[in-house]
């Protein structure tokens, strides 16, 4: 027997039925096709080896799995769908078009929402070691499920499922057991499958009649294209009628009226922590330049505070999302254990424009924290006429070791600024009089009392940094400027004029600017920063410190 197991960290699975005009959806697929099971592991095939035919381990593993058709086990779940609108360039006006203001049209993306784990399960298939080894590897390079939005981990499972909390769906044979068809069924649904009489590795890509010969070098057209002249009928496939779990639909399908608003729901922070890493990608019609670093979080989390009103109410708090200390639960142990919102450009980008926001947080998010973030779709920010909208990358328990911050696992002797440090005490308060400064009150002093805060004992040297070029075609961030009076030429060298989180803020005009520096920390050993920033307004981006590699220099 083999069973591969789909879990969906989202929680849920995104896709459209096989051969099916999107608009003419009204749900999602359902139960998840192993055709496009099938598809998915070449796919991953051909992710791993760029440019090269699956060679014959993996023919043998795909045509194995297509021989017989799998049951399907899945927990219960609830069909939705969320609204897009898509601008529409070609039926703009001239002057629409150089204004940037184009038409909409509205898309409807299907989902299923997903309790648990779905399972795909061989009874009567045995696979050799080495094509065992095969199937795991395929499994590893896949990151989503049916549409690009279902995030996934799969793996092969080896233990035993006789949960009850698993209904398994089963396809339909004919009365002598032999063909696989179709029965109209209140309790079957149709699913598209690899026809295990007529099943071959190459129909997955290509249509037979085009003679495509496994080593043939050049790729054919695109297998969709090729089969939208024929209403989608792949060579080698069939509709089957899956007989779904009994109790269906009552048992396994959870409805919920839109006008309904469930009772003693239990407060967002309540449950297991299925998170601590998200990443998001910032899609914007315009550059954001790094000193936005600031409004661009501060959107992010009011937005996750509105969510969060909206669905569990007024005055409904969140520890992990906001921070406020009056809901600090017992377990946080030490300081800053809420979320960072981290908006940071992509790593050996030389524009440094804000590409990606990461939210790490120490003290974890449960599922129904991790729904909030997911339901921010765009921030506004700037006036309005462009917005930021936030798409999911990547979500998993621990940030992954190639992440561009500190969680406190990278160790490194030397530690440099990638956003201003902002000092948490006042020392300049832009004024042209004559300044005062205590010496405890200077910035790198400061610095110092931050690293002892979060518990750095090793000795260090702290060295000021030039503040970037401000020429946007130089490749440096952009910082406003900070002049600096005639008499304090010292004590204001090389600070940029910074926009920082004002809690309560309720615009920007009450937006507070301080001054912020860029620094370079040497350590007299490899030190572990154990938060990936320091100083003001470090959960918005503020005092982001990154490790210097010897290697490379950066």
């Amino acid at each position: 027997m083999v069973t591969i197991k789909f879990t969906f960290p989202w929680g849920r699975y995104y896709a459209h039925p096989w051969g099916i005009n999107p608009t003419r959806l009204r749900e999602a697929e359902w139960p998840p096709s192993p055709w496009r099971l099938l598809r998915a592991l070449v796919s991953a095939w051909f992710r791993a080896h760029p440019g090269q035919v699956p060679n014959a381990d993996c023919i043998a593993l795909i045509e194995a799995l297509g021989k017989e058709l799998p049951e399907i086990g899945f927990g219960k779940v609830s069909f939705g769908h969320t609204v897009h609108w898509q601008p529409n360039f070609g039926a703009a006006g001239t002057d629409e078009k150089a204004d940037a203001s184009y038409k909409n049209t509205r898309h409807e993306n299907h989902f299923v929402a997903v309790h648990g784990a779905v399972l795909f399960r061989w009874s009567n298939l045995e696979l050799q070691p080495v094509i065992r080894q095969m199937l795991e590897t395929l499994l590893a390079e896949l990151s989503y499920f049916g549409r690009a939005e279902s995030l996934c981990h799969a793996e092969v499972c080896s233990d035993e499922l006789r949960s009850g909390d698993v209904g398994w769906c089963c396809p339909s044979f004919s009365s002598d057991g032999v063909n696989a068809v179709r029965k109209i069924s209140s309790s079957g649904r149709d699913v598209f499958c690899p026809d295990p009489r007529d099943f071959q590795c190459t129909d997955l890509w290509s249509r037979r009649e085009a003679n495509l010969a496994p080593d043939a070098p050049n790729a054919p057209a695109h297998f969709v294209d090729a089969l939208l002249s024929n209403d989608m009928k792949a060579d080698g496939a069939l509709s089957v009628s899956y007989q779904m779990p009994a109790g269906w639909p009552e048992k396994w399908v959870v409805r919920i009226p839109c006008t309904a608003k469930p009772t003693n729901k239990p407060a967002p922070s309540v449950g297991p922590k299925v998170a601590h890493y998200l990443c998001f990608s910032l899609q914007c019609r315009v550059p954001l330049l790094p000193k936005f670093i600031v409004p661009l979080s501060e959107k992010f989390r009011a937005a996750a505070n509105c969510h969060l009103c909206r669905v569990y109410g007024d005055g409904t708090s969140s520890f992990a999302l906001l921070g406020h200390a009056k809901d600090r639960p017992a377990d946080a142990k030490g300081d800053h254990q809420h979320a960072f919102y981290l908006p940071m450009s992509k790593p050996n980008d030389a524009d440094r424009f804000l590409s990606e926001l990461h939210v790490w947080c120490p003290y974890g998010f449960t599922q129904a924290e991790v729904q909030i973030l997911l339901r921010i779709n765009r921030l506004i920010w700037g006036g309005g006429k462009y917005p930021v909208r936030p798409v999911l990358t990547a979500m998993s328990k621990e940030p992954p070791s190639d992440v561009p911050f500190s969680t406190g696992k990278t160790a490194s002797r030397v530690w440099r600024s990638a956003s201003p440090f902002v000092p948490p005490r006042y020392f300049y308060r832009g004024n042209s009089g004559k300044l005062t400064l205590k010496v405890k009150d200077q910035p790198e002093y400061q610095l110092i009392e931050c690293l002892k805060a979060i518990g750095i004992k090793t000795a260090g040297e702290i060295r000021r940094l030039s503040l970037p070029g401000r020429n946007l075609h130089d490749g440096q961030a952009q910082w406003d400027i900070v002049r600096t009076p005639e008499s304090e030429d010292s004590i204001l060298n090389n600070t940029a004029n910074v926009s920082v989180h004002r809690p309560g803020s309720g615009g920007a005009r009450e937006r507070e600017r301080r001054v912020g520096l860029f620094f370079e920390i040497e350590f007299a050993a490899p030190v572990s920063l154990p938060i990936p920033a320091l100083g003001h307004s470090c959960h918005f981006g503020l005092g982001l410190f990154i490790p210097v590699i010897p290697e490379t220099g950066h």
